[in-house]
């Protein structure tokens, strides 16, 4: 009898805190971009999509793509994006749509870098639309890091208790059912442009962020699987990848152009391995795309929205001649990255 009681009562306690952790989901947690990309992505017709972190997000425009290369893009890059989240949000992008090429930009900042082990990491995680896929990926990361923030989600926007009329607002609205970006609280000087692309007015003041040095001693080889991973995930699917690393602030690659050029050494490395084609655009030539540390609102080199349609066109053209095999890359790229 005592223990049909205890069974019962921690029966109630489990319901109690499931509820309670679904109300406070609902009421705390914040509609965010990546649920509309993923949301976007759900709709299918794609046929380039670009995958990576911040740098993409604000440095490819997916309608440069969709003009140069054919067919519709989307730029699914999301800031705190490693190559593992790449890789998942691939494979819940290819069961809506069939697209003939993937970019995958490389900031090697994600191959030396710690993870963040706070609650804050897990938020592309979060955003994963419910599948049979997401276990998988539960396993692979969130096992790895702090999957309490994957568990209780609400803990990531507890700070913003003071908005919670708002938010109920929001997500009893029609526009939240559709993902609509309108709900999304973004920079003042932030401009979403639809496909996943984030456009950056220059009236915002430039940040003096700059990247993390290369270490290779600091070398996360399990990163580099997961760009392998990606690699064969294309292959099976008989889609065209390129793997890219976007322009940056020109004055950050001259200050750390030793630090740069090991990286982009290691790279083209894993790139030959994987026998694929690796578009380093730090090396892009001056008179195929002016630019200067104007054109970056930070030292570590996100762009403003007018250089990243520019380096967007450029970058589509480049990437749609590698796949033709018809590049020269003398034509693009100078080999010394101090130039």
């Amino acid at each position: 009898m005592k223990n049909k009681k205890a069974i019962c009562h921690a029966a109630i306690f489990l319901v109690l805190v499931i509820v309670i952790n679904k109300l406070l989901n609902f009421m705390l947690i914040q509609p965010g971009l990546a649920r509309t990309v993923f949301y976007e992505s759900s709709k299918g017709g794609y046929d380039v999509i670009a995958l990576g972190a911040s740098h993409g997000t604000y440095g490819v425009d997916a309608d440069e793509l969709s003009d140069t290369m054919g067919g519709k893009a989307i730029n699914m890059c999301m800031g705190g994006e490693y190559f593992y989240d790449s890789y998942y949000v691939l494979k819940y992008a290819l069961k809506n749509n069939k697209p003939s090429t993937v970019i995958l930009d490389i900031d090697y900042q994600y191959l030396v870098n710690e993870h963040d082990e706070s609650i804050l990491f897990n938020q592309i995680y979060n955003a994963y639309p419910n599948n049979f896929d997401k276990f998988g990926y539960f396993l692979t990361k969130m096992m790895k890091e702090e999957f309490r923030g994957a568990l209780l989600k609400w803990t990531n926007y507890w700070q913003c208790y003071y908005m919670i009329g708002t938010t109920i607002e929001k997500k009893l609205s029609d526009e939240y059912k559709t993902a609509d970006p309108s709900l999304v609280s973004m920079n003042p000087y932030d401009t979403y442009m639809g496909n996943g692309f984030v456009s950056r007015s220059k009236d915002y003041k430039k940040s003096t962020t700059s990247c993390l040095d290369w270490d290779e001693s600091k070398l996360d080889r399990e990163e580099g699987e997961y760009v392998g991973k990606i690699v064969n995930l294309c292959r099976k699917n008989g889609i065209n990848i390129v793997l890219t690393t976007v322009v940056q602030d020109p004055d950050t690659v001259s200050e750390k152009c030793s630090g740069f050029a090991q990286a982009d050494a290691y790279l083209s490395d894993l790139a030959a391995q994987l026998d694929v084609k690796y578009l380093n655009f730090n090396k892009l030539k001056f008179d195929v795309l002016d630019r200067t540390t104007d054109d970056f609102y930070d030292k570590e080199g996100h762009m403003y929205g007018d250089m990243a349609e520019k380096f967007s066109a450029v970058c589509a053209k480049a990437v749609k001649e590698a796949i033709d095999d018809t590049l020269n890359e003398e034509d693009y790229f100078d080999n010394d990255m101090s130039n």
